[in-house]
């Protein structure tokens, strides 16, 4: 009895398609349905009827997959039957909802129903969609060092369809031409995207750097930030450094050189002062009686002692 009554239901499509709903007095329309994988897609149809007023009154559903010959859904409301596949539902008159949607749901329907004015059938389609998690960022490298050849790695999963990974440094510069993007699809049918950015000489000016994922659409789903440790190689310092050193260097030779030119002028400057301070004092000669200093207690010699002393006087100044 069942196998008899779904080959009514296929007959009735077949008859249906090549032109039987031309004479329909009613018109029915579906919108395209994305749904997520997991959850509930709903599927928003409604029918209009053309000439008669009276109210519409659904007798029987039956949902075909295009290129399918046996009803993958049927209902008949007023014996209140399905059969096919039960996450199918008629809501809100004509519309539909698809619980516990899954990849395989994707692709076009046919859709008829019998009223009360005729029948009719449209075609519609559904897209199924999964968000990828949050993209991490990774390197197979003990350590990152600048001035050297670095890999970052990009991972996502669990996404459908197969989207990009896109890389931006601290400047928002896009890095993705010189990355390489692997998509692999699992047994579940969700997929995996792995991108690979390579540098040969990895300069920490770049650094911080910024993946992100986006679906089939290009419409941004996450993104996440790099928290690498970058060392710096002392052979290959980094630039800010290099630039300071190079200014301070040839400050530190110009004074040093000015230094020693001060030294070598005050040095001169104390020997010329001696020869002239000998050469003014010839009566300051030891032999000589007069340069006789008294001993303590004996009375100075004026006129020697003032002499002597008014000549170092003009020669320290």
């Amino acid at each position: 009895m069942a196998s008899t009554t779904l080959l009514f239901f296929v007959l009735i499509l077949s008859s249906v398609r090549v032109g039987q709903s031309a004479e329909s007095l009613l018109k029915l329309k579906c919108q395209p349905a994305v749904g997520v994988i997991g959850q509930t897609t709903n599927i928003s149809c409604s029918i209009e009827s053309l000439t008669d007023p009276k109210p519409i009154s659904i007798n029987t559903v039956v949902l075909t997959r295009s290129g399918e010959n046996e009803p993958c859904f049927t209902f008949q409301p007023y014996l209140n039957k399905v059969t096919g596949d039960s996450r199918f539902k008629v809501e809100n008159g004509p519309s539909l909802q698809l619980h516990n949607t899954a990849i395989t749901d994707e692709g076009g329907y046919w859709y008829f129903i019998r009223t009360n004015l005729g029948n009719e059938q449209v075609k519609f389609t559904i897209s199924v969609t999964a968000k990828y998690s949050n993209p991490l960022i990774t390197t197979m490298q003990k350590e990152i060092v600048n001035g050297e050849h670095a890999d970052l790695y990009c991972s996502a999963s669990g996404g459908y369809p197969a989207g990009t990974i896109h890389w931006f440094d601290q400047s928002n510069t896009n890095w993705t031409k010189s990355a390489t993007l692997q998509s692999t699809q699992g047994n579940d049918g969700l997929f995996t995207l792995t991108s690979k950015l390579s540098f040969q000489t990895f300069d920490t000016l770049w650094a911080p750097f910024r993946c992100v994922v986006l679906n089939n659409k290009y419409e941004e789903e996450g993104g996440s930030m790099s928290t690498l440790e970058i060392k710096d190689n002392p052979a290959n310092p980094p630039a800010g450094n290099s630039t300071v050193k190079n200014i301070i260097a040839p400050v530190i030779v110009i004074g040093s050189l000015i230094i020693g030119l001060l030294i070598v002028l005050l040095f001169k400057r104390r020997c010329a002062r001696q020869q002239r301070r000998a050469s003014t004092l010839p009566f300051l000669n030891s032999n000589s009686p007069e340069h006789t200093y008294p001993e303590e207690g004996e009375a100075l010699n004026e006129p020697v002692y003032k002499k002597a002393a008014d000549a170092e006087e003009k020669i320290a100044v």
